[in-house]
């Protein structure tokens, strides 16, 4: 019988005319029924602060652990003041009950879920440590899951994925150990998300392979499995992901259309990725006409914007000006649309960019300087948030670096209470260990240091070929071609030459091809071709900094590339960003001061 029916409060008469003992029993048995509808709980809630006088002993206990365990549901409703309410029922039964081991996990838990809602992590991360430690002591596996899972979320809130990632593994291991599906599915689906955000793209694949079909074809995995394989370059593997997913019946088709078309769009093929955008804009103005038949407005989908103003970039790119233009008009509502997340607003300060510069290039001033005032705006509230964000997501860290010290060092205590002679022969062990490294360290530093006061005064001199003989039979010789391969390299910019090889510079150097390379491998630990890029990118990068308009095509040439796919390649392993993106770090670098400036 539903609670909020007509039937149900004639019952409920009945019920309030028994004897208060059945009275309270009764009330206790209607408050466990699942109420999904807010005003059906809150007429639990009511029903038992009717009983709550007439209750005493263990019926007493009983309603209040269900008041708390109400208060918990409204304050996921949202209702105002909930948590603080629940949080004076909980400190009325911990001041007046004893509890079972059961009962008193049950109460920590909904106290710490309660004290999340203030945000003070002071307070209920100690809770959710205790019980994580007190849960795998008593061997139950699912409430070690729940806690591990509750305690990463945290972090993952506070963007310390180095915390969280390690929680979530523990419990995927869990699951799998116990074969919970469900702790599985959730702790799968975020080392999916968050090893994507933290840029372990292989790793994130390869949970996303683990798990089932069902759980794969997860909306919520789609954008970070497609980043991955992009991010990998494997561009084929995510347009197959896309198929499966759009044959699976499971997606949006518009969304992924406009996915296909951007893996497209960043191999610069434009037929293929015209073919897959037009079908989402088709399929998106069908769609628009229908609900527009019934009075019902349909708003422009948030991902078309890095869809269309990427091969809007394109097509300005070849030439093609009056369909960019079409492409950048679709989506500009979306570039001056209100978003509150920093990723829609990375996305808007892109777009803005590129099509203020289009606009400016076309002769379409007022618009461009129109778009830039946009940009601006968003600019700056996206540097404030960030600012704000980061500044509360430190502090908050350094707290839980104190309260995780605080907890270790209070286990610590107990362990060296009964173990203080085992840790005094480690610490022990441990010392003459690291006594006899410092010696070690001292006299490889002090005789690497010689050789390098040695060597700065030589590099001139092994050049030109006038190196005292003296000099040269104390050195070592590998040693002395490598200062010899770095001055030619760096110093005079052989590295600027797109046509050097190891060969080439063997004979610059009158030595063989192998002599030279192991002689780098020795002193830098890298390959002759890792050695040059890497000056090659500074050099990039320094160029960048100092002209932020260069044009990307013409770097290559200048750093030493013979072709800019070889360029980019190298450009993400040293920074793990394209070109263009690093461009774009640049400007919100080079304004961030600008900003600041505007608030003395």
């Amino acid at each position: 019988m539903p609670i909020l029916s007509v039937s149900f409060d004639s019952l409920l008469s009945e019920v309030k005319k028994m004897s208060d003992r059945d009275r309270v029993a009764s009330m206790i048995k209607i408050s466990y029924r699942n109420e999904e509808e807010i005003d059906g709980i809150k007429k639990q809630k009511r029903l038992l602060m009717e009983v709550l006088p007439l209750s005493s002993g263990k019926n007493r206990k009983k309603i209040l652990l269900q008041l708390v365990m109400i208060c918990s549901n409204l304050d996921r409703f949202g209702v105002t003041g909930a948590y603080l309410e629940g949080l004076k029922w909980i400190e009325m039964l911990e001041a007046n009950n004893s509890f079972s081991q059961k009962e008193e996990w049950q109460v920590n838990e909904m106290k710490a879920l309660l004290l999340n809602e203030r945000g003070n992590q002071d307070e209920f991360l100690p809770i959710w440590y205790k019980l994580l430690k007190q849960y795998r002591e008593a061997d139950r596996p699912e409430d070690v899951g729940k806690c591990l899972l509750t305690i990463a979320n945290h972090f993952v809130m506070l963007e310390d994925y180095e915390n969280a990632l390690p929680l979530y593994k523990e419990a995927y291991q869990l699951a799998l150990e116990h074969k919970s599906i469900e702790l599985q599915q959730v702790s799968g689906i975020m080392l999916i998300k968050y090893l994507c955000g933290a840029g372990y793209y292989s790793e994130s694949l390869e949970y996303y392979k683990k798990l089932n079909q069902e759980i794969v074809f997860n909306l919520s995995v789609q954008n970070e499995v497609v980043k991955s394989y992009m991010e990998l370059n494997k561009p084929d593997s995510a347009r197959i992901y896309l198929a499966e997913r759009s044959l699976s019946d499971k997606g949006d088709k518009i969304a992924l259309n406009c996915m296909m078309a951007e893996t497209y769009t960043l191999e610069k093929q434009e037929d293929s990725a015209f073919v897959y955008l037009d079908r989402a804009v088709k399929s998106y103005k069908e769609k628009t006409k229908y609900y527009q038949g019934k009075d019902r407005e349909v708003v422009l989908p948030g991902y078309f914007l890095s869809t269309c103003y990427l091969f809007a970039d394109l097509l300005w790119k070849k030439g093609k000006v009056q369909q960019a233009n079409q492409y950048y008009t679709f989506v500009e509502p979306l570039m001056k649309e209100v978003v509150r997340t920093p990723i829609q607003m990375e996305f808007q300060i892109k777009a803005l960019t590129n099509f203020s510069s289009f606009c400016r290039e076309t002769k379409q001033y007022e618009k461009a300087l129109s778009l830039l005032a946009r940009r601006d705006s968003v600019l700056q509230t996206y540097l404030e948030f960030k600012a704000k964000n980061d500044k509360k997501n430190y502090a908050e860290r350094l707290k839980i670096q104190e309260l995780k010290h605080e907890l270790n060092e209070s286990e610590d205590v107990n362990r060296i209470n009964t173990h203080v002679a085992a840790i005094c022969i480690f610490l022990l062990v441990i010392s003459v260990a690291a006594t006899f490294k410092s010696i070690s360290m001292y006299r490889k530093l002090k005789k690497q240091g010689a050789v390098n006061y040695r060597l700065q005064g030589m590099i001139k001199k092994c050049d030109e070929g006038d190196v005292p003989e003296s000099h040269s039979a104390s050195m070592d010789q590998y040693e002395l071609l490598f200062w010899q391969a770095l001055h030619k390299v760096r110093d005079e910019q052989y590295f600027l030459k797109s046509d050097l090889t190891i060969e080439t510079l063997a004979d610059v150097l009158n030595t063989n091809r192998s002599y030279l390379s192991v002689s780098i491998n020795r002193f830098c630990d890298k390959g002759f071709s890792v050695w040059l890029n890497n000056f090659r990118i500074q050099h990039a990068e320094q160029l960048m900094r100092e002209n932020p308009s260069i044009a990307l095509k013409d770097l290559p040439e200048q750093c030493g590339y013979a072709t800019t796919g070889t360029f980019v390649r190298n450009f993400k392993r040293c920074h793990n960003m394209s070109p263009s993106e690093f461009m774009n770090k640049l400007l919100i670098e080079q304004t961030l001061p600008k900003v600041e400036k505007t608030f003395q």
